[in-house]
């Protein structure tokens, strides 16, 4: 389940010369300015404008921005103009911007992996393949010959890289018994055109 919505937060107050059109009191409106933002998970992701209310601190009145008069909605506009963005507002982007280069440096350095031990596969080393149908399987190095690497299918397929870990939780009996003759140049190419995602080597 995803918490989303829209909060928002004080950024500043401060009292103006206009009258109170209720109590017609002078210098007795406090503008109140409003930074609103959208949020998921509680984290703030970007913000999405400001909003303002007054009150008169004689009565008591409070106006939201449509219920104001033009005099109020100038001082509104005058106060707002005043006010910046604040930079925390953009939290969850900086996370996702983050986050994303962190994925990205992980899966250079994982497929420079790749691109090294394929060129010296060894027995029981554990291949995650990407299948040409989208779906994700295993292959098990049985035995290197040569220039010759024989590979034990396995039985599963996953239509997520997720769910390689629940294809290697079964175990040894996933893999077919017999077993499938690969030249190591064409792994290579596997490796280059990025259908080999990772190595495990035991």
């Amino acid at each position: 389940m995803i918490i989303y919505g829209i909060k928002a937060k004080l950024l500043k107050a401060e009292i103006t010369s206009d009258t109170c059109p209720n109590c017609n009191t002078g210098n007795s409106i406090q503008m109140n300015v409003f930074q609103r933002w959208a949020h998921i998970f509680w984290i703030p992701f970007f913000p999405i404008g400001k909003t303002g209310v007054s009150q008169c601190l004689n009565c008591r009145q409070v106006l939201k921005l449509k219920e104001m008069s033009a005099s109020l909605k100038l001082s509104y506009d005058n106060i707002k103009s005043q006010t910046t963005i604040p930079v925390w507002t953009f939290a969850g982007c900086f996370l996702i911007v983050i986050g994303s280069i962190f994925f990205y440096i992980s899966e250079k350095q994982k497929a420079k992996k790749v691109n090294q031990w394929v060129l010296s596969p060894q027995k029981n080393d554990i291949f995650h393949i990407k299948l040409k149908n989208e779906h994700y399987t295993l292959y098990r190095v049985n035995k290197v010959s040569g220039d010759s690497v024989y590979l034990a299918l396995n039985k599963y397929e996953s239509d997520r890289e997720e769910g390689l870990d629940d294809i290697a939780a079964k175990g040894d009996t996933a893999y077919d018994n017999a077993q499938q003759g690969i030249a190591k140049p064409f792994l290579v190419e596997m490796a280059r055109e990025g259908s080999i995602l990772d190595i495990e080597q035991k």
